[in-house]
């Protein structure tokens, strides 16, 4: 079928388009550059829809309008030829090639061709359109399809789903999210009295996870929204193609049900690609090539598994993660659920099963024996990556009954749920394995009851930690398991410690240091001299604290782990601050920040923030140690870590000497500004503090391979939402000039600062969202003001002559820039090998930009260019300014420094696109 000219003859819309905006946007300035764009992605991501949008806003673009042709009906390679001619009113001609008659009658033609659904017939696809633009210079094609063409300059877009929620995210605010707002208003179409609210938030956000915000799977579970609430879908999903085979009345009929969606796809597979398609089901997370090997390689050639896995990531049944190395792959939630009905109907499930387990077995043993040295965060990285497929490998060994092993992974894995903070789940899963079998082999007992013990101390279960410790210690002596013995010490000696028994803690650790010596375990007597420091800290013998602090320092920093490292940061930081010196307090402070931040160890953090929040009052920076108490706490209650029973006294007591200096309302409100504040504008606040430099940002939260970035569209209400709490409209700020200052306010603080024109550049891009400013016409504007007399820096160095502004780049920014292209063409051509199209394509762009940026410096010769001194020199002032202005703004409100800093766009253009997942509003 093909439309007649313009848009009013593309298939007409039955439902609203929810999101992909910029998405549209994006693809749209790809078919300005290129003539050929190829959506790729899994079935049900909605390229259909999205190519329709596109060329629909795009048919008064070309003078001789837009086609549509759906190919999914097509079975013969030479119709795609005869359904474009039909359409067109093309007859065909005696004795010549129909492509051949079309490329002569659209030689002249000013056209964009739409082709849908070409993956079955893609060769033929593919030859049709190269002969197509070989001929015809202003005809643009957007192809929909789940694998590439494959035709010169193609450039791919790949469709994944709609944004979803991350877990941490919830009420109202999910409705930032597309997946939520389809949901929502697919919903509302067969319930209208369906709405979004804190009762079923969790429950939705879940169903659009669950779905990978998969269009047509959340449309088609929307529709059940009539018989079914939000919780109940959500139960339902776990058996997701038996829910979902309820049919719809969709036009196409690959597309009535999500089984018949993925069912195309599979039917298309070479007999080899759909076995490892089946045996990849297994992985329930992110996998890199070296598990697929070690896992699925039965009876197949691993060469040959490499290229069979990068034939899925071409045919959009495997998902390349992006920003990996090694490279990891994924499979969407609901294409694995279909594999594994496979390997259930074939029986091969339960063999595959354990050779995943006993490959994630081995590599918990690795992590494990490599988690005590300067590898740590490496190895926290890995597990972090591994860790959906760990818990897989735990429930089945536990399911199998092979308990020993169960019992090996779960003690292997506890160090990782510690630093990570994932202290009751790690419980659970040792729990678990202990109570299964108590005649477990007893290394492997000792080691898993230790972890337990160390979890449920941190958690406060004082009781539950001595009765795990207690019985590793009995196994340790009888087996004359020395290390063992020395972390069930530890753990009970810190239990003591912890109920107000420092006498009896200093027996249980003076008796771990001693065997720690005798076993030969420097690391393990480091950790005893800590814990003995942290004993003298709560007897207020500070230089004896010192004194342990700093053995233990030495030994853990030659060991070179990096939470023990901390933790003695930490320890010595408190006994300086009590002895009076704070400058070293400070410094060792801010050090262990660095690395709790680099190990994202929320616990570490807590009690860095709280350390930053004494340090606070000693420099009378009250409304920050305020701030921080309140972060320190937030921070504490996510990780599930209580708060030591021997810091509650020294918190109380700070907390008294802010608030009587600041006043109940002043402190109220400065305590609560820091219990809001995200985790990373709390690092931020702490870092400032402690004068020590800001660790680098992560992506903002959300913006993950599963989850998605969050849209970044001005947030718009749905009807769904009519009914949600004031509370979750996003906070208000204001930056408003006053003489010679600025007023910054924000959830009630107020801040005054003084006037710079970096402030007033900010405040002209935050006047405005989302326009992009020339930096010429910023500095204009301020140099504009200046000469009515308002305050202003100078900022303009002399000119070196008229219209010139010197070289633009000197010896080592050209370097730099050099360096960087090198380091982009790299990647891309690792992003080409690993069909990794998401990440070319990010390569590619930045490499046109810089490529772009030196040639205008310095010529594609080599030699100096001097650029207009106006447009130049404006760059690069007003590029400082605003990021020095950003910076103070973070000095004083960390959290909207964080905005800011993810927010604030500079160049040649500069502009304000807001963040979404901070949520501001500027009045």
């Amino acid at each position: 079928m093909v439309s007649a000219a313009g848009p009013a003859g593309f298939p007409a819309s039955l439902t609203t388009f929810v999101g992909r905006r910029q998405e549209a946007a994006g693809v749209g300035a790809r078919l300005e550059r290129s003539r050929l764009v190829t959506l790729t992605g899994a079935g049900g991501a909605g390229k259909s829809r999205l190519a329709i949008e596109v060329a629909t806003s795009r048919a008064h673009r070309h003078r001789d309008g837009v086609r549509f042709v759906e190919l999914a009906v097509l079975a013969d390679p030479l119709l795609p030829a005869h359904a474009v001619a039909a359409g067109l009113g093309i007859q065909e001609q005696a004795g010549r090639a129909l492509p051949e008659v079309l490329a002569e009658r659209l030689r002249d033609a000013d056209m964009l061709l739409v082709l849908d659904c070409c993956e079955h017939l893609v060769e033929a696809v593919a030859q049709f359109v190269l002969t197509l633009l070989s001929a015809c210079p202003d005809l643009r094609v957007l192809a929909t399809s789940r694998e590439r063409l494959g035709v010169p300059g193609e450039v791919l877009w790949p469709v994944t789903g709609l944004a979803t929620p991350p877990a941490h995210v919830g009420g109202a605010e999910i409705l930032e999210y597309d997946a939520v707002r389809l949901f929502a208003d697919r919903a509302t179409a067969v319930e209208p009295g369906f709405a979004v609210t804190d009762a079923n938030a969790a429950a939705v956000a879940e169903i659009c996870r669950k779905l990978d915000g998969l269009p047509l799977a959340i449309e088609l579970a929307a529709a059940r929204t009539n018989a079914l609430d939000a919780a109940q879908l959500s139960g339902w999903l776990d058996g997701r193609f038996r829910f979902l085979a309820w049919e719809t009345r969709a036009s196409s009929p690959r597309h009535r049900t999500l089984d018949s969606v993925v069912e195309w796809s599979y039917d298309l597979l070479s007999e080899p690609e759909r076995t490892l398609f089946e045996r990849l089901a297994v992985f329930a997370g992110a996998f890199t090539l070296d598990a697929v090997e070690a896992v699925t390689a039965e009876g197949s050639d691993t060469a040959d598994l490499g290229e069979l896995l990068l034939r899925l990531v071409d045919k959009s049944l495997v998902t390349v993660v992006p920003q990996h190395t090694p490279a990891r792959y994924r499979m969407l939630e609901t294409l694995r659920a279909y594999g594994l009905a496979r390997l259930r109907q074939h029986g091969g499930l339960a063999s595959l099963s354990a050779q995943h387990a006993a490959y994630f077995h081995d590599l918990a043993e690795q992590a494990w024996e490599r988690f005590r040295g300067p590898h740590q965060a490496l190895w926290l990285e890995r597990l972090r990556a591994e860790h959906d497929d760990l818990r897989v490998a735990l429930e089945h060994l536990l399911t199998s009954h092979d308990i020993d092993n169960a019992v090996c992974l779960a003690g292997a894995l506890a160090s990782f749920w510690d630093v990570q903070g994932h202290y009751a789940e790690g419980r659970v899963w040792l729990e678990r394995a202990l109570g299964a079998d108590r005649d477990a082999a007893a290394k492997g007992r000792v080691r898993a009851l230790n972890g337990l013990g160390l979890l449920a101390v941190i958690q406060g279960d004082v009781e539950s930690a001595r009765l795990s410790c207690s019985e590793a210690e009995l196994l340790s002596r009888r087996n004359g398991d020395l290390p063992g013995l020395v972390c069930a010490l530890q753990c009970l000696g810190f239990a003591a410690l912890l109920v107000g028994n420092p006498d009896g803690a200093v027996e249980m650790l003076g008796e771990s240091l001693e065997t720690a010596l005798k076993a030969g375990e420097p690391w393990l007597a480091g950790w005893s001299y800590l814990f003995l420091a942290m004993v003298e800290v709560v007897r207020s013998d500070l230089a004896r604290a010192s004194q342990h602090g700093r053995t233990a320092f030495r030994l853990l920093y030659e060991a070179g782990e990096p939470k023990g490292i901390a933790w003695a940061h930490l320890t010595l930081a408190t006994a300086s601050w009590g002895l009076g010196d704070v400058r070293d307090a400070r410094a060792r402070t801010g050090e262990a920040l660095r690395l709790f931040h680099q190990l994202d160890a929320p616990w570490g953090l807590a009690e860095v923030f709280q350390v930053a929040a004494m340090l606070a009052m000693s420099h009378q920076h009250w409304e920050r140690a305020a701030a921080l108490f309140g972060a320190a706490d937030t921070t504490r209650k996510k990780s599930g870590a209580a708060l030591p029973a021997f810091l509650k006294g020294w918190r109380a007591a700070g907390i008294r000497k802010v608030r009587a200096e600041l006043g109940e309302q002043r402190f109220g409100t400065a305590r609560e500004h820091g219990l809001r504040w995200p985790l990373e504008a709390a690092v931020l606040a702490a870092a400032a503090e402690l004068g020590t430099a800001p660790p680098p940002l992560p992506p903002a939260r959300g913006e993950t391979p599963r989850t998605g970035a969050p849209r970044r569209e001005a947030p718009r209400r749905s009807a769904a939402a009519t009914d949600t709490r004031a509370a979750t409209v996003p906070h208000q700020a204001a930056l408003r000039r006053k003489g010679d200052y600025w007023t910054l306010s924000h959830d009630g603080l107020v801040v005054h600062l003084k006037h710079t024109v970096g402030l007033g550049y900010l405040a002209r891009l935050l006047a405005e969202p989302d326009r992009e400013f020339l930096a010429r016409e910023l500095a204009a504007a301020e140099r504009g003001m200046a000469t009515l007399g308002a305050p202003v820096l100078r900022e303009w160095p002399a000119s070196p002559g008229p219209g010139d502004a010197g070289p633009a780049l000197d010896a080592r920014a050209k370097a730099a820039y050099r360096r960087r292209l090198r380091e982009l063409a790299e990647d891309l051509e690792e992003a080409e090998r690993f069909h990794d199209t998401g990440r070319a394509e990010r390569a590619r762009v930045e490499l046109d930009a810089v490529t772009e940026q030196l040639a205008g410096a310095v010529g594609l010769g080599g030699r100096d260019r001097r650029t207009d001194s106006d447009s130049e020199r404006a760059r690069l002032s007003v590029t400082k300014a605003l990021k020095a202005a950003v910076k103070r703004v973070a000095v004083h409100d960390p959290v909207l420094g964080l905005h800011l800093q993810r927010s604030v766009r500079t160049g040649a253009y500069c502009s304000y696109a807001p963040d979404p997942a901070t949520r501001i509003v500027w009045l």
